[in-house]
């Protein structure tokens, strides 16, 4: 429940200079701006895009080609004070294949943290730090999906938010293949901010809809 009125209040907060602050250019209409690539050193074959093939274009997307191989993708960090609680989700849709996985990583580190210590901890991936998750290995089946909400596919020992115990939220976007398969990974709408424990919120929260798709004018 906690967590229901915690995403259904994330729309009101985003917008709130009551709030802290929070992720940008989640809808990718900016191309790269805000996001920062990664990759695994092992990776061959990866490529990053915006593309317009989803239901709101533009929309970010990770691919690896016949061959290729790796773990990579994007990630953005914003301000959170200590002890508030931090959120997200996002649209995507996907084919990992047969050896493949796709991740929405939420984590905090210190402020000030060198983008090296981030990225190596996004590459190690401890469950801890991952919201949402699909794998070939039968998590959150099937493979191939449409765009849905990332939050339908939660990982059992992750987290799909978080009290914020350092300064800096990380917010991570995966693609991991070890197939040599074609594969890729397309993200839409990503919402990411930090808020108060739910008990100051919940009258916020009443009454709203649907937190992901917003129309474009």
């Amino acid at each position: 429940m906690k967590k229901v009125l915690l995403l259904a209040a994330l729309m009101v907060v985003i917008g709130s200079s009551a709030f802290a602050g929070a992720l940008i250019n989640g809808d990718f209409s900016a191309g790269e701006t805000g996001w920062t690539r990664w990759s695994a050193p092992w990776s061959n074959g990866i490529s990053w895009g915006v593309t317009t093939g989803g239901p709101t274009p533009p929309e970010g997307t990770l691919s690896i080609a016949q061959g290729g191989q790796g773990s990579f993708g994007w990630y953005q960090t914003f301000n959170c004070p200590v002890g508030y609680y931090a959120i997200v989700n996002t649209l995507w849709k996907g084919d990992i294949g047969s050896a493949g996985w796709a991740e929405i990583m939420l984590f905090s580190v210190a402020p000030g943290t060198p983008a090296a210590a981030i990225v190596n901890k996004i590459d190690t991936g401890a469950a801890a730090d991952i919201a949402f998750k699909k794998d070939s290995w039968g998590l959150n089946p099937p493979t191939a999906w449409s765009w849905q909400p990332a939050g339908l596919s939660p990982l059992p020992s992750g987290n799909g938010g978080m009290v914020v115990s350092q300064g800096t939220v990380v917010v991570a976007i995966k693609l991991g293949s070890v197939s040599g398969q074609p594969v890729s990974l397309s993200v839409d709408n990503v919402v990411a901010c930090c808020v108060p424990e739910p008990a100051s919120i919940l009258a916020l929260s009443m009454g709203l809809g649907a937190m992901l798709i917003r129309r474009r004018k």
